[in-house]
């Protein structure tokens, strides 16, 4: 039985909790569909395991489902108190539960949008999110899906291109078309690659470290050579992944897909890369999906809206929104 059984809800809309898994960090959020509306993000954390706790995968698996649980408990919170608030009660009726996977936790098929999950991390948010929010319909879904749909809105192409999704520790490549997925790679590097580099190199801490990403300007900076070796470590794995996934295909361009300022430092350090123009046709472009690109049609509270979390909402909403 649902933990929220005899609330009375609204027709045409429901309320789906997010969960997003990712390599260095776990994300949770309210998502309010409606058959008219778009959708409406809110209630979003995100928790980030320590940068330097582990590498191990075991290890790793296990500080995730506790970020898992800190983060459901922040949701289910919110959700607890908007019930008890006469205007907003039915927003906070969870229906159902949708979590999503990133590289190396789920490993997307060719072919039908699904995936392989690591059975341990899946069956802990499995047994997480039950405890939180009781016996309600639960989903599995690779985050590559959901980058998938966004990028067929934002950058429809009948040819194929690449799209690189940049996670904490894990990146994945899928090359695509609007119509199919033809081929898919991950490396074993992301955005917590590029900080562990600065920190460890420049002699600063962590937050000095995510500091220095978000200046505008940063060539004269102490941290710009260990810098630029991170990016030139982390695009070598990427041209070299693009080289053995391409085939026989011309690609037309790059997508890069990872929360600002991850996405713009990656493309800029993509854009200078000779080897890997080789692969791209005349013309081909290296471009950053941005969280202004996703919230025109998403109603974000946040200031600083999750991109994960938004493209999610976006693909949940054509799944599962009332019709």
């Amino acid at each position: 039985m649902s933990a929220f059984f005899g609330k009375r809800k609204t027709k045409g809309e429901k309320t789906v909790a997010l969960v997003d898994i990712e390599s260095g960090s776990v994300a949770s959020a309210l998502v309010r569909l409606s058959e008219h509306e778009a959708p409406k993000l809110f209630a979003e954390i995100r928790i980030s395991i320590p940068l330097f706790s582990t590498r191990n995968s075991d290890q790793l698996a296990h500080l995730i489902t506790q970020a898992t649980e800190q983060a459901l408990e922040h949701t289910s919170s919110v959700a607890s108190r908007m019930r008890n608030h006469g205007a907003l009660g039915s927003q906070g009726e969870v229906d159902r539960v949708a979590i999503f996977f990133s590289a190396p936790w789920a490993s997307l098929h060719l072919e039908g949008g699904t995936a392989d999950f690591i059975k341990p991390v899946e069956a802990a948010a499995y047994q997480t999110a039950g405890s939180v929010f009781g016996d309600i319909p639960t989903t599995f879904h690779p985050l590559g899906t959901a980058a998938l749909h966004g990028a067929m809105i934002l950058l429809p192409s009948n040819t194929p291109s690449l799209l690189l999704i940049v996670g904490g520790e894990v990146s994945e490549l899928l090359v695509r078309t609007d119509r199919e997925l033809l081929g898919r790679a991950t490396i074993p590097a992301g955005q917590r690659t590029l900080l562990r580099t600065l920190i460890s190199h420049g002699g600063v801490s962590p937050a000095e470290a995510e500091s220095f990403l978000e200046l505008a300007t940063r060539e004269k900076h102490p941290l710009y050579e260990p810098m630029r070796a991170a990016e030139d470590h982390l695009t070598s794995l990427v041209t070299e992944a693009t080289k053995d996934l391409q085939g026989q295909n011309e690609l037309s361009g790059i997508m890069v897909v990872a929360q600002e300022p991850f996405s713009e430092i990656v493309a800029k350090a993509l854009s200078r890369r000779e080897d890997l123009a080789e692969s791209f046709l005349e013309g081909g472009t290296v471009r950053s999906m941005k969280t202004p690109h996703i919230t025109p049609y998403i109603a974000a509270h946040a200031h600083k809206p999750d991109l994960s979390l938004l493209l999610e909402a976006l693909f949940i909403d054509r799944k599962f929104a009332p019709r």
